[in-house]
């Protein structure tokens, strides 16, 4: 394009934002946060609020006013507070505009603002919710004080989850006289990069982790279930092969199992799980409650928080409404046992000590994938009462439906992690001695076949 048309392109441009800037309607919507893409970033464009706030030149022509940015550096998903101060000698009415981006992808939101009684936030379409989108966090209403005694604006901010590198703030202040009118205002623009700040763990894995799959616990169905202890496999979650890394009970803060063990974490569409077990192969963690069937991206990262983070690729899981899955004692095998002890139901030629179940008998079967509960339970929590599954609960062992009557219990078991559930049942009393399989069903998702108890009068 010549040079004579992009001036002419130009005059149109300001000929159009003048016009603009005219109607009464934008005077009022501006003294409620200025249109958004005004904090002068390249990336959205360059413009800023001299676009409209324009008889008194450019932003920043005026040296003796500012608007500045205060904020630390940033802890992964720990709110803190962002400041945008506008200062002039001589003005008395304070408005902004602020963004916050990525600095390896200026095009994408870092974070999220809140709204509150002097912020609001809008998206490039309306106000928030910005479902991921780009925000903008701008005055609610135009603060006035006295001449001369600028404006502190606090927004609270919430960072990535996760580490995400830099971050680049840019924010446009209006110090504006108070006339009413979109004349007589000095516009200031500014910017502010900061970082993660990186945890005092010392992580320093070197290799990239890989998921090779994604089951329910215990049963290892290749499906995963709201609030179900989940099992990935794979390989470089832990540095040592020979070492296995479960939780301990220092690792247990404030009743909830950890979402970092070590230098790990694991994420399911961007969210930290509880993690219960780690090891070169394998990890053990629960999925959230409020995890939407269809399909999940499940992803490890090592050195969380930190510059030097790690993640795999992202492997897609799917997601059932329920994930019935019980524990087992080996191939085969229900993890079961006399209720209220610690006895197991099981082969004792396998495990020592432990005693077959009798027909009539009560007994206590460990499974996990049963969903929501009530009251309900929160992922990771250590729970303290009893609180039974939504989901329908339907059975049959040795081929007999159990009569909802004799399905005693199915819920969390207090004490545990929130997502292991137990489930209390009367036996048939007319199961013959041997195997007796057992098939548990959730609101019609079922457990797998060829699963037994050990039964002998």
């Amino acid at each position: 394009m010549l040079a004579s048309q992009w001036k002419r392109v130009l005059m149109k441009t300001r000929i159009f934002f003048s016009l603009l800037c005219a109607l009464p309607f934008v005077l009022w919507a501006y003294s409620t946060g200025p249109p958004v893409q005004r904090t002068g970033a390249a990336v959205d464009g360059g413009l800023d609020c001299s676009v409209c706030h324009s008889n008194l030149g450019p932003a920043n022509s005026d040296s003796r006013g500012s608007v500045t940015i205060t904020a630390g550096n940033y802890t992964p998903g720990v709110q803190q507070v962002v400041t945008v101060s506008v200062a002039h000698p001589q003005q008395q009415r304070w408005g902004f505009e602020l963004i916050a981006r990525l600095a390896s992808d200026e095009t994408k939101q870092a974070g999220s603002f809140a709204v509150d009684s002097i912020v609001r936030v809008r998206c490039l379409s309306g106000d928030a919710p910005c479902n991921g989108g780009v925000e903008f966090a701008e005055h609610s209403n135009a603060p006035r004080t006295a001449a001369g005694a600028g404006f502190s604006i606090q927004v609270k901010w919430t960072p990535p989850a996760s580490a995400v590198g830099d971050v680049h703030f840019y924010a446009a202040g209006n110090a504006a006289n108070g006339d009413g009118n979109l004349t007589g205002d000095h516009i200031y623009t500014t910017s502010k990069s900061i970082s993660a700040i990186a945890p005092s763990n010392g992580c320093a894995l070197t290799q990239t982790p890989s998921i090779a799959a994604v089951a329910t616990g215990g049963s290892f169905l290749p499906v995963i279930g709201p609030g179900a202890m989940i099992s990935l496999f794979g390989s470089h979650f832990e540095a040592d092969p020979s070492k296995a890394f479960p939780v301990k009970s220092s690792d247990i803060v404030n009743n909830a199992f950890p979402r970092q063990l070590g230098c790990l974490a694991v994420e399911i569409n961007g969210k930290r799980l509880p993690i219960a077990y780690a090891s070169y192969g394998q990890i053990n963690a629960q999925a959230p409650f409020d995890l939407p069937a269809g399909s999940a991206q499940v992803r490890v990262v090592l050195n969380p928080d930190t510059p030097n983070a790690l993640a795999s690729s992202a492997f897609s899981a799917t997601v059932l409404t329920e994930s019935p899955g019980f524990f087992l004692f080996g191939p085969g095998a229900i993890a079961a046992t006399v209720p209220n002890t610690a006895t197991p139901i099981a082969d004792a030629t396998v495990i020592p000590g432990s005693v077959a179940a009798k027909p009539g008998d009560v007994v206590t079967l460990w499974i996990t994938g049963l969903g929501q509960t009530t009251p309900a339970v929160s992922e990771g929590v250590v729970t303290t009462a009893a609180a039974g599954a939504n989901a329908v609960i339907a059975m049959t062992i040795g081929g007999i439906a159990i009569a909802p009557a004799d399905i005693l219990y199915a819920g969390v078991s207090p004490g545990s992690i929130s997502g292991l559930y137990q489930v209390n049942v009367r036996l048939p009393a007319a199961l013959p001695d041997g195997r007796a399989a057992i098939l548990l069903q959730a609101s019609g998702m079922s457990t797998p076949d060829g699963l037994s108890i050990p039964v002998q009068h």
